[in-house]
C-alpha cells in the first residue's frame, strides 16, 4: 500500500485556481466581500492603539448563556458581555428596529433599558452633527423588534438627537452605554463623551461597526491614545469594548 503524503503547498495550486474561477465568476462579489475583508484586515491590524483580542480572552465569556439568531451574532456578544458584568442599566445610541435592545432585555432580564434616536424621519434634516446610513432613514420603524413583548416593560424609548440631548439625568448610573447610531466622526465623538459621564464606576461602554467605519475607526484609535483604560477590538466582531473593570483571562 502507498501513502501519499499531501501536504498544504501540494494544494495550493488547486486553491489559486479554484479561487481565480469563483472571482471571474462573481466579480461584484469578490471586490465587495475579499477586497473589504482585506482591507479590514489591514485596519484593525495597522491601528496603533486600540489592541485586538480573540473573544476567548474575556475572562469567564465561555460561561456566558445567550439566546438569539446566529445572524445576529455582534448583538449576542453584546448581550454576553451584559450578563457577564451583571448590567443593571443599559444606555443605546441609536435604537433603529430595536433588535440588540431586545437581544439584551431578552438575555439579562434584570436589566433596565434605555434606548436613544430621533423622534422622526423628518428630524433627520435638522440634526446638530453629520450622519451616516441614510438608507436607514428610508422606512420609519424604530423599535419594531421589541414592540409588543415581554420585555418592552423594561425599555424605555427616548427621542431626540443626541448632539443636544439631555443626558444628565443619567450620569454616573448606567452600567452599560452601546454606541451604534450615527457613525460620523463627529457624532462618535459626542456620544462618547456623554457616554463617560454616565457610565456607573464599574461600567462598560461598547462602540459597533469598528474598524468598517473611517469616523469610528479615527475617533477610537485617537481615543485610545489618552484613555485611562484600554480600548479593546474583539476580533470576528465590529464591536470596541471599553470596561472600568478588568476582564481579561490573567496574563493576557
Amino acid at each position: 500500500m502507498t501513502i501519499r503524503k499531501v501536504t498544504s503547498l501540494g494544494i495550493l495550486p488547486s486553491i489559486l485556481l479554484r479561487f481565480v474561477m469563483n472571482s471571474a465568476k462573481s466579480p461584484r462579489l469578490f471586490h465587495g466581500r475579499v477586497i473589504r475583508g482585506v482591507w479590514m484586515l489591514v485596519k484593525q491590524q495597522g491601528a496603533h492603539y486600540v489592541h485586538n483580542i480573540e473573544i476567548s480572552q474575556i475572562r469567564d465569556i465561555d460561561q456566558m448563556l445567550v439566546e438569539g439568531t446566529v445572524l445576529e451574532y455582534d448583538k449576542l456578544v453584546v448581550s454576553a458581555l451584559c450578563q457577564l458584568q451583571n448590567i443593571k442599566t443599559f444606555f443605546e445610541f441609536g435604537t433603529y428596529l430595536g433588535k440588540t435592545t431586545w437581544l439584551v432585555a431578552h438575555n439579562n432580564p434584570d436589566t433596565n433599558l434605555f434606548t436613544l434616536d430621533l423622534p422622526s424621519n423628518n428630524d433627520r434634516n435638522n440634526v446638530k452633527l453629520e450622519l451616516t446610513d441614510p438608507y436607514l432613514f428610508v422606512q420609519w420603524d424604530r423599535g419594531v423588534a421589541f414592540a409588543n413583548t415581554l420585555e418592552a416593560e423594561r425599555i424605555v424609548r427616548l427621542a431626540g438627537d443626541s448632539a443636544d440631548f439631555d443626558f444628565s439625568p443619567y450620569f454616573g448610573k448606567i452600567d452599560a452605554v452601546f454606541i451604534d447610531a450615527s457613525h460620523s466622526y463627529s457624532y462618535v465623538k459626542s456620544d462618547t463623551e456623554v457616554a463617560f459621564k454616565m457610565l456607573s464606576p464599574n461600567g462598560v461602554i461598547i462602540w459597533h461597526d469598528y474598524p468598517a467605519y473611517p469616523g469610528v475607526f479615527e475617533y477610537l484609535n485617537e481615543l485610545a491614545r489618552t484613555c485611562n483604560r484600554p480600548i479593546w477590538h474583539i476580533l470576528g466582531t465590529g464591536l470596541a469594548l471599553y470596561s472600568r473593570q478588568d476582564i481579561l483571562n490573567s496574563g493576557k
